[in-house]
């Protein structure tokens, strides 16, 4: 499994957490299994606090972030 960090503002304070995302790499450089694994925030993983729509929203968040990023970098990069 693979991990790539980016940082990003969640909740009504705009609060800056650090997300771990995390997905594998198949022969051919493609990725599966894509999914946010942690969200830090002041040196504690908050993933199991956050609401289910805060979740959701986030997902999709990591998910147009990745899909940029692997855009704009090798994957062996990534």
């Amino acid at each position: 499994m693979n991990t790539w960090e980016f940082d990003t503002t969640i909740g009504q304070g705009s609060e800056v957490v650090t997300v771990v995302y995390q997905y594998e790499i198949d022969e051919d450089k493609s990725t599966y299994n894509e999914s946010v694994k942690e969200v830090w925030f002041e040196g504690r993983d908050i993933v199991g606090c956050m609401s289910e729509e805060a979740c959701a929203e986030l997902e999709m968040e990591a998910a147009m972030r990745f899909q940029n990023h692997k855009l704009n970098y090798k994957l062996e990069d990534v």
